[in-house]
């Protein structure tokens, strides 16, 4: 049979996506979403990956892990699980592979366990802007150690312009500058064609988002700190986590803007803004040149002139009308990526799986070597999950907050005898007489 599952990796969360057999790519869904938040939680033989994980991390749980490609720095930083200690990267081999077993079980309805298929389960990765090449590699590594060696990388931005030139938006014989906003980091990507590598690349913290989208976004937190007096919020790090959420609200802007904004530890809270008092900010606002400084800097330094390059607005947080007319007055060639685009690229980015030879065997055995600090091999089944001992009372919990049930992960077998109490059963008392 055929099938595959496609995983897309940025430094906050991890979605994933698979096709099976001829069927259309389709989100893969643990509960609610596709959508997994980057956090861990170990404690003894219990690991939780995602929504219930970050909500143990931001109550301080020593157990809980985030910021999981800051901790990877710290090459002495281990977690343990079985009474062993492994390295804090392995985090997230254990988080995704509970994604993969829960593909072979609730979609393949395979019975199997995930070891039988590692070295020919077709496994793609799609790395976002904000991963560094390095970064890259060590995801990479983890699972090509751990036995997965139908294993590749997908180049969505070639694909996405290859789907752009199609529909006619630029021509074949532009470069292209894609530009994108991640948590307020604004990334530029020069290639020199539609087909071609990366020539050139930059990125300016501070600039990720259309400059009344992150106006919107410091006054909803500044609004929910007053309200709140109690909280403890980085707000710097707030409002990079709220500004696609402030993109979709501007779509549709009214002059009372209000509603329930989610900030990053999964809690919501109300807020109410005025779009005049965002108008009276925008005013104030003169950062324009230093974006413009940059785009010059990168065609210059690749021996290109404005009118030969198209640029790309490639995320929501950029993708507005103020933004790009911006930099019309400056630049000839500026161009949307529209939702439907990227649509139209995940079904090429799957077109182009399924033309590739990745049929498997599913009943093939495979065991696997060990990832490096693990002292037995294959790695033992994670039990069935136990709550985390109770938190402190709080409203209500979301169901996409409690834990995710823990695929089996490979088994192994005891390295001794295990000895088993039997209990004799009492016999029956007598049976009186009628």
């Amino acid at each position: 049979m055929k099938f595959c599952v496609l995983v897309k990796i940025s430094k906050r969360s991890v979605s994933f996506w698979y096709q099976s057999d001829s069927n259309a790519y389709a989100p893969l869904k643990m509960r609610e979403s596709n959508e997994i938040p980057l956090y861990f939680y170990v404690n003894g033989n219990d690991f939780i990956f995602g929504n219930a994980a970050r909500e143990r991390f931001y109550r301080h749980d020593p157990n809980a892990y985030g910021n999981y490609f800051e901790i990877i720095k710290d090459p002495g930083m281990h977690f343990t699980i079985y009474g062993n200690k492994k390295p804090v990267k392995q985090l997230f081999y254990y988080g995704i592979e509970q994604y993969l077993s829960h593909f072979l079980n609730t979609i393949l309805y395979k019975a199997d366990s995930i070891e039988s298929y590692r070295q020919h389960f077709p496994l793609r990765f799609l790395f976002d802007t904000d991963i560094e090449d390095n970064e890259k590699s060590l995801i990479e590594n983890l699972f090509k150690e751990a036995g997965y060696f139908n294993l590749d990388r997908i180049h969505f931005n070639n694909l996405l312009f290859e789907v752009l030139a199609q529909k006619g938006v630029f021509g074949r014989d532009k470069a292209i500058l894609l530009l994108s906003g991640i948590d307020d980091v604004l990334y530029l990507q020069l290639y020199q064609g539609i087909n071609a590598d990366l020539i050139g690349s930059f990125k300016l913290d501070g600039q990720g988002a259309d400059p009344r989208v992150k106006i919107l976004a410091d006054m909803i937190i500044e609004y929910i700190i007053l309200q709140n007096s109690y909280l403890s919020i980085d707000k710097g790090t707030e409002v990079a986590a709220l500004l696609p959420f402030c993109a979709n609200l501007l779509e549709n802007i009214n002059p009372i803007i209000k509603g329930d904004a989610e900030l990053s530890d999964g809690n919501c809270y109300w807020f109410k803004v005025n779009e005049r008092n965002l108008n009276d900010r925008l005013n104030y606002y003169s950062n324009d040149s230093i974006i413009y400084s940059a785009i010059d800097d990168l065609l210059k330094s690749s021996g290109l002139q404005g009118e030969d390059v198209v640029v790309l607005l490639g995320t929501g947080e950029i993708s507005t009308p103020y933004f790009s007319n911006k930099l019309l007055k400056r630049y000839h060639y500026v161009k949307e990526v529209k939702a439907l685009d990227n649509k139209d690229t995940m079904q090429a980015v799957f077109a182009e799986i399924s033309g590739s030879n990745y049929s498997v065997k599913v009943r093939e055995t495979f065991t696997p070597p060990v990832l490096p600090g693990t002292s037995v091999s294959p790695r033992p089944p994670l039990p069935p999950p136990k709550m985390p001992p109770p938190l402190p009372p709080k409203k209500e919990v979301n169901v996409s907050q409690r834990p995710i049930p823990i695929p089996k992960l490979p088994q192994v077998k005891p390295s001794g005898t295990i000895k088993v109490n039997t209990v004799k059963v009492p016999p029956l008392p007598p049976k009186k007489g009628n």
